[in-house]
């Protein structure tokens, strides 16, 4: 599977890799070649590169999964991959692998989620994705207002929590369960959980 993906990128090295990124990634470049030539471009394929050859070594000490992977595996894994292309963010990139990596090894996580945990991985940034670890715990979440229970996590309103916080709504992973006239309470999607399982360390 990742073979498919990566024979069509010669990841030999940085430079052909940059030169993949210019010819079928990369929109702009068609239209502005210097770009492929940049340093930004060098970096971005060592990322690219060494990702690849982690997951490639992770596929190849467990190939007899490779025969019995699922669909919703398969769709996870590739998600993964190809968002890694249209990211700079080292942090991002290492979220990305660690999903990929554990939708192969737990076809359990992804099963009938695929759709779902596939948008929220490739949209999903990394302050984002910290905060829902860090605050998993939380029962409830609020922005400004009193706590609604002991287990309720207060946000302050105009901070980068409160930026964070739309973000994870609009992706679907937090929702309003709870309120009353002076607030509004926010509770996990059961996405989450799986969410947390694909992104946390194999």
């Amino acid at each position: 599977m990742l073979e498919k993906v990566v024979s069509s990128l010669p990841v030999k090295g940085a430079a052909n890799t940059v030169a993949v990124l210019g010819a079928t990634v990369t929109p702009f470049a068609a239209f502005i070649p210097f770009l492929v030539e940049t340093l930004a471009s060098g970096r971005q394929a060592q990322r690219l590169e060494l990702m690849f050859q982690e997951l490639t070594a992770l596929m190849e000490e467990n190939t007899e999964r490779l025969k019995d992977i699922t669909d919703d595996q398969y769709k996870v894994v590739n998600e993964a991959i190809s968002a890694a292309f249209y990211t700079v963010d080292q942090d991002k990139i290492e979220l990305l692998k660690r999903a990929a990596s554990n939708a192969f090894l737990n076809p359990d996580v992804v099963a009938q989620l695929s759709d779902p945990l596939s948008r929220v991985i490739r949209d999903i940034s990394t302050a984002e994705a910290v905060f829902v670890i860090r605050n998993f715990g939380y029962e409830l979440i609020v922005v400004s207002g009193p706590p609604l229970g002991a287990n309720t996590l207060v946000i302050k309103p105009n901070s980068t929590e409160e930026i964070i916080l739309s973000g994870l709504i609009n992706l679907g992973l937090l929702y309003s369960k709870k309120s009353r006239w002076d607030v509004v309470a926010f509770e996990w999607s059961p996405l989450v959980v799986k969410l947390i399982r694909l992104l946390n360390e194999t």
